[in-house]
Parts: C-alpha cells; sequence; structure tokens
C-alpha cells in the first residue's frame, strides 16, 4: 500500500525519490485512482502538488490526517542524502 511507503519513510528508511515514483506506478495497475495523481504531481508538478496529492490519499483513505504534517515537512522530489 502507499501509506507503508510514506510510513516506512517516516520510520526513517531511506528514500529515493526514483524508488518510491516506481513503487507508486506499481499500485497504479490496481488503483489508478489512487497512485496516478501522486505519480503526476511526480512527473509534472513542484513538491506542494506532491504534498497535496499525498495528503488527499492520507485523507481519502480514512488515514490520520496528522501523517500529513509528516508529509509536509519533507521533499518528495528529492532523494535524501
Amino acid at each position: 500500500m502507499i501509506i507503508d511507503l510514506i510510513l516506512n519513510r517516516k520510520d526513517g528508511q531511506k528514500y529515493s525519490a526514483r524508488e518510491f515514483y516506481h513503487d507508486v506506478m506499481g499500485y497504479a495497475d490496481i488503483w489508478p485512482s489512487l497512485a496516478n495523481p501522486i505519480t503526476r504531481a511526480m512527473d509534472g508538478g513542484e513538491e506542494d502538488d506532491v504534498q497535496r496529492e499525498l495528503c488527499k490519499y492520507v485523507t481519502s483513505q480514512g488515514y490520520n490526517p496528522d501523517i500529513c504534517d509528516y508529509i509536509r515537512s519533507v521533499k518528495w522530489l528529492e532523494d535524501e542524502v
């Protein structure tokens, strides 16, 4: 699930934007309405676009909205070093 990708990063897993993108794309066949807005934002948007789509995903799926605080605190288009 996409939430697991977000929470793994929050828990300290090393983050690669490319790997995250491909992992989210892996869900596009099953849940295109959830995955495609995130990958589209990563393709042509800016950080705030990606953060917005990730937060939409979190809230639409009924996850704790506090996760959005974390989502907005990190960059999703850049690898962590």
